[in-house]
Order: structure tokens, then C-alpha cells, then sequence
């Protein structure tokens, strides 16, 4: 590692990363590693490419990006070279000063790699690869009639993947949480106890992020959303633990309860339930009512954004920060969510009447009606939305904060290793 006061060279390790995916550890890895680069550090991305289209290498937002082929990313020893390979073409600008790891598989493959065992490594917990795997797959199953040997490759794979968690935690020099959550959830799921656990929240670009201008909110009609009802937001990737089925439930029932009340669910994002979201929105008879918006551009996310009136944060399983929650927040907006994860950690700062009972289609619901009967409440606090986002989770701040103790660390840790 460098001297805390010169500029260092950092490898950041992610299996796919904004803006080539969108979803919240992608979001949070750019926007650290931008900010980074910006302060003077030489940073270098290694991910692999979700399409074959994309660049080897690429320069964004001063990020040295090198991309794994696409075919080359599915095979576990393939993959294994093809990242040795782009280490070595990152270290052909010079000695890698620390390693910031954002996924567990590639975490794993690149322990070991020349150049790297003196630098000291960072490992980022988001959550449990095992849990979120083993609600994926749990899901995928779930209709249909599993047999003993499909039962059994599940538990080999659930086995390797803690073996593949559990080794990139004990090689790491030290494990950084976005929440208090994501923190117990580590020290109740790694058997062995690391002495260097780091906790710095995630973050939002609260100049992007913010409430319109006095009589300058967006036109609705231009973002597909009707004019004079309450729009209700949700930006999510459509996998199962995101909770959309829960809510597209909700809606259902709200329908049902308040046939004479309005109101218009917007879902933003893309997922492998795309499919199965748009047959429960068709089997609800909920078209006019409930649209999905796939993924949208930076701008016209922030516009709508702006322009709705109530974000809905619906997450049945697993929350290790929600990076959209903060955003809502910056922008001025209410948002409602399940206790699940670290969503209580966010929403108590604000008013802990926001939390959902719990995570189920009938307290969604409940919730969702007090707004509808009553915005007021939850319109009135906009301003503190946006004063608690500014305050508490600024990216710059938290880059403040993350380059402090990184690098305070850094220092440490080449003095006792005797560099």
C-alpha cells in the first residue's frame, strides 16, 4: 500500500458493474470507484461482460475498465486465467497498492494472483452470496417437482459457494458492511471472527438525486405516467427477493378494498421474472393500473424520481443497504418499506411509521392505503427526506470516509509487514 498522503493504485474486483448493469453493489462500485479516481488514485476495473458487444477495455469516468469475455466468464477455470490475464494488463501501469473485492467468485479466483498477496485486501459484504443464491434457486424450483438428484446438485452448489464466501473471508485483510444488518448477518453466517470490520453506508449523488424546482416537476405524460392520480414507484431488479410479486398483490388488493380510489404503480428495472411479473399484472386485470418500465436512462430516472409521489421499497428477503431508498430520499420523496434488512436502518431517521408491519401483500397494502387516504403526513416531511439523505449519505462524504479508513489502514498494515 502507498503512504496515506500519495495516490495509490486500486484493483476493484466486480463480476458485472455499472453501467453495463444496474443494480445496487454495480451502482455502488462505480460511484466509489469514480470518486476515487477523481481524488488522483489510478483505479482499475475488472468485471466481465453481460454482453458480447461491450468493449476489452474501455476509460469511464477515469476507471480503467478490462472486461472478461462473455463465454470466458462461464467457465470456472477460464474465468480464472482470463482474470489473471487483465490483472496483468492493470499491472503494466504499475505496482496494484490495494485490492477492493465486490464479488465472492471473483474474490476467490484471483487469491494468489502475482502481484497481489502484498497488497492488502478490502472485501465488501453486501450480503450472502449462499442466501441470495439459495432464494434464487429456491424460487426457480419452487413450482415444480424436485427430484432427489436435482435436490442434491442444489445442496453441492449451495456447498461450494460458503466454501467460495468463507475462503474470501478469511484471506481478506478486512470486511467493510453498508449497514448494521449486513454486519450481524456476516457474524452470524462466517464461524471464524475477523478483527477488522469496517461499516460505511452506502450513498447517493444528491446533485442528480433532488426535488424539482418550485412548479418544475417533470411532465408525467412524457415519462408514461398518468397526470392527476398517485403514482406509487419502485426501482428493482426483478428477482425474487425483491418482493414486486408481493406488491403487484397489494395492488390487487387495494383495488379490491378501495374500488373508487386511484392510484398508478410504477416498476423500473429489468429481471429474469420479467415474464412471470407481466402474467400477475395481466391475471389481476391491473394493465391500467400497474406497468413495467424495464431500464431507464440516468435522466429519465431522475425524473421520475421527481415526478412521482410515494416510492415503495417491497423486499421480501435480504436489504444490505437499498441505494434507491436514498436516492428516493434525496429526491424529495416518501418512501415506504418492508423491515427487512437494513431498510429499518434508513426509514427510522425519517419516521419509523414508514416501515410496513412486515413483508406480506396485506401489510404492503395497509400501508399503502394510509397513503392514499391521508398523503399529507408523509408530503409534509419531503423536506427531511431530503435533509437526512444530504446530511447522512452525500457520496462524497462517504468516499471521505471510506478513503480515511482504507488508507489509514493501508498505512497500518505496510508498517507491520515491515513495507
Amino acid at each position: 500500500m502507498a503512504p496515506s498522503n500519495t495516490k495509490s493504485s486500486i484493483l476493484s474486483l466486480q463480476y458485472f458493474c455499472y453501467p453495463d448493469e444496474v443494480g445496487g453493489a454495480w451502482k455502488y462500485t462505480y460511484e466509489v470507484n469514480k470518486r476515487l479516481a477523481r481524488r488522483g488514485h489510478r483505479v482499475f476495473q475488472i468485471t466481465c461482460k453481460p454482453r458480447e458487444d461491450l468493449p476489452d477495455y474501455e476509460m469511464i469516468d477515469g476507471i480503467h475498465y478490462f472486461r472478461i469475455d462473455w463465454a470466458e466468464s462461464k467457465g470456472f477455470f477460464s474465468l480464472r486465467r482470463a482474470l489473471r490475464e487483465k490483472i496483468r494488463l492493470a499491472q503494466d501501469h504499475g505496482p496494484i497498492h490495494w485490492v477492493l473485492a465486490h464479488n465472492p467468485l471473483i474474490d476467490f479466483l484471483t487469491l494468489g494472483a502475482p502481484g497481489l498477496t502484498a497488497a492488502p485486501r478490502t472485501y465488501h459484504f453486501y450480503s450472502s452470496w449462499h442466501d441470495e443464491e439459495k432464494i434464487n434457486l429456491t424460487a426457480a424450483q419452487k413450482d415444480l417437482s424436485v427430484s432427489l438428484s436435482e435436490s442434491l446438485k442444489l445442496w453441492a452448489r449451495l456447498t461450494m459457494i460458503r466454501f467460495i464466501e468463507w475462503t474470501s473471508f478469511f484471506f481478506a485483510h478486512q470486511i467493510l458492511f453498508l449497514s448494521e444488518y449486513t454486519r450481524r448477518r456476516f457474524l452470524d453466517y462466517y464461524p471464524l471472527k475477523k478483527t477488522r470490520l469496517l461499516m460505511v453506508p452506502g450513498g447517493v449523488d444528491v446533485e442528480a438525486f433532488r426535488p424539482a424546482e418550485e412548479g418544475r416537476r417533470p411532465n408525467r405524460n412524457d415519462l408514461g405516467l398518468p397526470e392527476s392520480v398517485p403514482v406509487f414507484l419502485t426501482v428493482r431488479r426483478l428477482e425474487a427477493r425483491m418482493g414486486l410479486s408481493n406488491l403487484i398483490d397489494a395492488a390487487a388488493l387495494i383495488r379490491d378494498r378501495l374500488p373508487d380510489a386511484e392510484f398508478f404503480l410504477a416498476i423500473v428495472g429489468k429481471g429474469s421474472l420479467e415474464t412471470k411479473l407481466r402474467e400477475q399484472i395481466k391475471r389481476h386485470g391491473l394493465e391500467e393500473r400497474v406497468r413495467l418500465f424495464g431500464k431507464l436512462d440516468a435522466d429519465r430516472l431522475t425524473d421520475i424520481y421527481r415526478a412521482a409521489d410515494l416510492f415503495v421499497l417491497p423486499t421480501a428477503e435480504i436489504e444490505g443497504f437499498g441505494l434507491v431508498t436514498v436516492e428516493a430520499l434525496a429526491s424529495g420523496l416518501p418512501v415506504m418499506g418492508t423491515p427487512v434488512g437494513a431498510t429499518a436502518e434508513i426509514l427510522n431517521r425519517v419516521d419509523p411509521a414508514w416501515l410496513f408491519k412486515d413483508a406480506s401483500p396485506g401489510a404492503i397494502a395497509d400501508g399503502l392505503e394510509k397513503f392514499l387516504k391521508d398523503p399529507k403526513p408523509f408530503t409534509d416531511k419531503k423536506p427531511l427526506c431530503r435533509q437526512i439523505a444530504v446530511e447522512n449519505y452525500g457520496w462524497e462524504q462517504v468516499v471521505d470516509r471510506l478513503e480515511e479508513e482504507l488508507f489509514d489502514f493501508g498505512a497500518k498494515f505496510n508498517q507491520e509487514s515491515g513495507r
